[in-house]
C-alpha cells in the first residue's frame, strides 16, 4: 500500500506540473524576474538573458534610464514573442546597422541593440557582437521550438515516468537495504558492542549504542532517498519545456551555495595552513615543558635556584600561556575573525570575564605567591588561622586541608595570604620538630627530679628521638608552683595528636610512681591527716593517712 501510495504522489505531481502548466506556455519562462550579475555569477555588471531557462547572452550597460536589468528583461519578452509566432523562420531575423548602434531586428521588432559601450564591455566591435547574439538568439528559439513539439513533450513526459518508476525501485531496494542492515545491527549487540564505563558507572550501554547506530542508519537512509527525489524531480522538471526554469532555479539555489563554499574553503586552505602549524608548534612546544616538568620533579634534570615543588605550577602557567598565545596568533585566521559578530562576541566575553573574574584572579595570584614562597606542600601538617590538618590539595584557587577529625575544609587562597601559617614539617625531616607541654608542680618538689621525671616520660614515649635529648625549661615562676616546659623532638608531625596523648600518659605515670603531686590547678585545702593526692593504686600497701598534730601549750 505505501508503495502504491508513493506512485500515485509521484504521477499526480509529474501531471500537475505537466499539463496544468501547458496552456501557459508561452507566458512561463525560466527567468521572469532576471538575476543581476552578481546573483547570476557571470558578470559582476551584467544581466543575464535567459528567456528560455538558458543563459543566451549578458547585458552590461545602461540606454538612457534603462539598467542591464531593465533590456535584459525587455529582450526576454520580444525573443518569447517571436518564439510563439507560427510564422518564424530562421532568416527572419537581421542585423541593421544604425549610426550609434547595431540592431538585431525580427520584422519591425529590434529584439537588442548594441551600443559602443555594449561593444567595449565584451571588448570587441558591435558588429560582431550582434552576429553573436543573433546567431545565438536563432539557437535558443530553435531549441525552443523543437522541445516544445507535441513528439518532443510525449517522449520527455515517457523518460519522466520512466526515471520517477526507476526511483521508486530504488527507494524500494533502499529500504530493504537498511531493513537488512538493522537487523545485522541488533546481532551485533552481543558480538561487537561493548559498554563504556566511568568508574562504576556505565553511561554508553549496548542498548545506547544499538539506539544511536539504529538513529543514524535510519537518519542516511532518509537523506539518501530525499537526495535521489530531489535529483529525479529536478531531472523531469528540466525535461519538460514549461518547468526547466524552475529546474534550473532550484539547481541553482544548491549549488550556487555548494559553489561559494568550496571556492571559499579553497582560498582559505592558505589560513588553514598556517593554522595548523601554529598548533602543531605550540603542542611540540608543550610537549617539552611536560617532559622538562617530569624531569625536574625526578631530580633528574636540577636547576640552580628551581625546587622539584615548583615544577608542576610553573608547567601549568606556561601551558596557559602558551594556550593564550596561540589563541592570539590564530585568531586572525580564523574565517570572519574581522566582523562585526566576531568583535561583539569577544567584546561580550572580555566584559563577562572582567566582571566575574576579580575574586579568582585574586586567588590566582595568592596561588602563585604560596606556591613560590613555598609555604607548605602536600602531605604536610600545618596551622592556618584557626585550622589545623594536612594539606591534601593546592591549586591556583583554593587550598584543601584534611583535620585529625577527618574534615576536609577548603580555604581560599586570598585568606591564607591574609593569615599566619605554621607549617609542621618544614623542619621534621632534618632537625625534628620540638613538641612541648607544660606540667606546673609545687614548691617543695626538687626541680632537678622533676626534670629527670619529665624526660623520662619523653623518652619513653613512641615517635620521640632519643638524639638529641629532651630538655625542660623553667617557664615560670607562679604564687603556688613553678611551670616546667617539656620540649622533646619528633620527626612524625603528621601524629602530633597521638604524640601528645601518649606522652601527658606517661608524664601520669611518671609523677604517679615518683609520688610528686601535679599541681594544676592549686589545691586551697585544709592539708592536715587529708591522703595523698595521687591515684590509689599508686600508694604503699602500708600508708595510713596522718591526723590532725594538736598541741596543748599551757
Amino acid at each position: 500500500m505505501k508503495h502504491k501510495r508513493l506512485i500515485y504522489l509521484l504521477i499526480s505531481v509529474l501531471t500537475l506540473c505537466t499539463f496544468v502548466s501547458a496552456g501557459a506556455a508561452t507566458d512561463t519562462t525560466a527567468g521572469k524576474t532576471t538575476p543581476s550579475g552578481e546573483e547570476a555569477g557571470k558578470h559582476p555588471k551584467g544581466s543575464v538573458v535567459a528567456p528560455f531557462g538558458t543563459p543566451i547572452f549578458n547585458v552590461y550597460t545602461w540606454v538612457g534610464p534603462f539598467s542591464p536589468q531593465d533590456r535584459a528583461k525587455f529582450i526576454e519578452l520580444k525573443i518569447k514573442k517571436i518564439a510563439g509566432d507560427p510564422f518564424y523562420r530562421n532568416d527572419s531575423i537581421r542585423i541593421s546597422n544604425g549610426e550609434n548602434t547595431c540592431d538585431v531586428m525580427y520584422g519591425e521588432i529590434v529584439i537588442t541593440s548594441i551600443t559602443d559601450a555594449d561593444a567595449k564591455a565584451e571588448g570587441t566591435t558591435r558588429e560582431l557582437v550582434a552576429n553573436a547574439r543573433r546567431t545565438k538568439i536563432i539557437y535558443a528559439i530553435h531549441q525552443y521550438r523543437t522541445v516544445t513539439t507535441v513528439g518532443a513533450i510525449i517522449k520527455n513526459i515517457g523518460i519522466s515516468i520512466g526515471i520517477l518508476l526507476a526511483l521508486i525501485i530504488v527507494i524500494t531496494l533502499i529500504n530493504k537495504l537498511f531493513r537488512l542492515l538493522s537487523r545485522k545491527a541488533e546481532g551485533w549487540q552481543e558480538k561487537i558492542m561493548k559498554g563504556m564505563r566511568m568508574r562504576d558507572y556505565e553511561f554508553f550501554n549496548r542498548q545506547r549504542q544499538l539506539a544511536i547506530l539504529l538513529f543514524i542508519l535510519k537518519f542516511f537512509k532518509w537523506v539518501l532517498i530525499l537526495f535521489l527525489l530531489i535529483i529525479n524531480l529536478l531531472y523531469v522538471f528540466y525535461l519538460l519545456p514549461w518547468t526547466k526554469s524552475f529546474s534550473i532555479a532550484i539547481l541553482g539555489f544548491v549549488i550556487n551555495p555548494l559553489k561559494n563554499m568550496m571556492l571559499a574553503f579553497w582560498r582559505y586552505i592558505p589560513n588553514l595552513i598556517t593554522i595548523i602549524v601554529i598548533l602543531i608548534v605550540a603542542r611540540l612546544v608543550i610537549k617539552l615543558f611536560k617532559f622538562l616538568k617530569s624531569e625536574v620533579e625526578k631530580e633528574t634534570l636540577k636547576l640552580p635556584g628551581f625546587y622539584p615543588d615548583w615544577a608542576l605550577p610553573t608547567f601549568n602557567i606556561l601551558r596557559v600561556l602558551i594556550i593564550i598565545f596561540t589563541i592570539v596568533a590564530v585568531w586572525p585566521y580564523l574565517p570572519g575573525s574581522g566582523s562585526q559578530v566576531f568583535q561583539g562576541v569577544s567584546v561580550f566575553f572580555g566584559l563577562v570575564f572582567s566582571l566575574t573574574s576579580a575574586s579568582a584572579l585574586s586567588n590566582f595570584m595568592a596561588g602563585l605567591t604560596i606556591t613560590y614562597t613555598r609555604s607548605f606542600k602536600l602531605g604536610d601538617r600545618v596551622k592556618i588561622g584557626e585550622v589545623t590538618g594536612d594539606i591534601i590539595e593546592k591549586s591556583m584557587l583554593v587550598t584543601k586541608i584534611k583535620t585529625i577529625k577527618n574534615e576536609e575544609i577548603t580555604v581560599p587562597n586570598t585568606k591564607i595570604m591574609n593569615s599566619e601559617v605554621i607549617n609542621y614539617s618544614t623542619c621534621a625531616p632534618d632537625e625534628g620538630l620540638i613538641l612541648h607541654t607544660t606540667v606546673t608542680i609545687g614548691y617543695d618538689a626538687p626541680w632537678r627530679r622533676i626534670h629527670q621525671l619529665l624526660i623520662d616520660a619523653a623518652l619513653n614515649t613512641d615517635l620521640i628521638m632519643k638524639k638529641p635529648l629532651p630538655f625542660v625549661l623553667q617557664t615560670a615562676l607562679n604564687d603556688f608552683y613553678i611551670s616546667y616546659q617539656l620540649n622533646a623532638y619528633t620527626r612524625n608531625p603528621n601524629e602530633m595528636a597521638v604524640i601528645f596523648s601518649q606522652l601527658h600518659q606517661n608524664i601520669q605515670d611518671s609523677f604517679n610512681n615518683a609520688g610528686v603531686e601535679i599541681m594544676s590547678p592549686h589545691y586551697k585545702a585544709l592539708r592536715d591527716g587529708n591522703a595523698i593526692a595521687i591515684p590509689e593504686e599508686y600508694r604503699d600497701k602500708d600508708y595510713r593517712a596522718p591526723s590532725f598534730g594538736v598541741e596543748n601549750k599551757d
